[in-house]
Order: structure tokens, then C-alpha cells, then sequence
């Protein structure tokens, strides 16, 4: 009878650790789903479902930052050809290629470049009481930062100020 009474005081003990775990906020922040268009490399334009371009331009303290070109091409996670979303030159003509459809949001193409970017970061900068970081698309304020779903012909701009 004592060993049970053990077992079921652990077993509330570990429930009740386990609740306040929970209930604690974390100041890390959460995991970003893996894009299903960041897994795609393409060896070429053949069969593509989607062939589409939008434009993206990253303001910061009233600076341009180009978007260097290749990003997305013959990189580690696709050695041989072209991802999803890529670029080929600085222009910030962002390339959305794929096999099949799917979506394009602004965050994959961040992930795949390997920068930050979300309602309080753009690249290395964070939003804080001085500063914030703004997205327009087509000239409109645009609320979904990284799950924008990228249409033909956007002209994406991200601003820090």
C-alpha cells in the first residue's frame, strides 16, 4: 500500500511540475514551422506549376539593404540546383519556382536566406520603444509579416524606423 501512495503522490507531484511549466511564458521564441516550399530544389524550369516574381526591398534607419543575389541557389540544403524562392541578381526580384502548387509566404524566403524577420525583428534589428518594424505591400500596410502568402507581381517593403 505504501509503495502506491508513493507512486500516485510522484505521479501528482510530476502533473503539477509539469502544469506549471506550461503555465510559465518563455522569452525564447517559437520554433517556426518548417515551409513546405523551403524543402523544394529545383535543377531547372521544366515542369514548373508555379513561375512567379515578386519584389522585395528592407528599409533600415532610412538605408536600403540589398538583397544579395543567389540567395537560394546551390546552397547547402540544395547543392545543385535552386530553392522554391530564390534570387539571382541584387535586384530584390524574388524567383518563386516550384513543382506542384504551394505557397510562398515572405517568412520561408527568410528562412532560406538565413535572416530574421517577423513583427519585431528584421535581420539583425529588433523592435523596441524607439523603433518598429513595418510591412507594406503594394503601397498598403500589411499585418501577416512572415505568413504573407507572396502573389505575381508584389512589391513587398519592410521598413525599420
Amino acid at each position: 500500500m505504501k509503495a502506491e501512495s508513493a507512486a500516485l503522490a510522484f505521479a501528482g507531484v510530476m502533473t503539477i511540475g509539469f502544469l506549471v511549466l506550461l503555465a510559465v511564458p518563455s522569452d525564447e521564441s517559437p520554433v517556426v514551422d518548417e515551409w513546405e516550399i523551403t524543402s523544394v530544389c529545383l535543377d531547372g524550369h521544366d515542369g514548373l506549376a508555379t513561375h512567379i516574381h515578386a519584389t522585395l526591398s528592407i528599409t533600415i534607419h532610412s538605408t536600403d539593404r540589398a538583397i544579395p543575389a543567389s540567395v537560394g541557389i546551390q546552397d547547402e540544403a540544395c547543392e545543385n540546383g535552386m530553392r522554391g524562392i530564390h534570387t539571382h541578381d541584387e535586384a530584390g526580384t524574388l524567383h518563386i519556382e516550384t513543382p506542384s502548387p504551394m505557397e510562398a509566404p515572405i517568412g520561408a524566403f527568410f528562412q532560406i536566406w538565413g535572416e530574421k524577420f517577423d513583427e519585431s525583428h528584421i535581420m539583425e534589428k529588433e523592435a523596441n520603444d524607439n523603433y518598429e518594424v513595418l510591412m507594406f505591400v503594394n503601397g498598403e500596410r500589411n499585418m501577416e509579416y512572415e505568413n504573407y502568402i507572396m502573389n505575381d507581381g508584389d512589391v513587398i517593403e519592410i521598413q525599420y524606423r
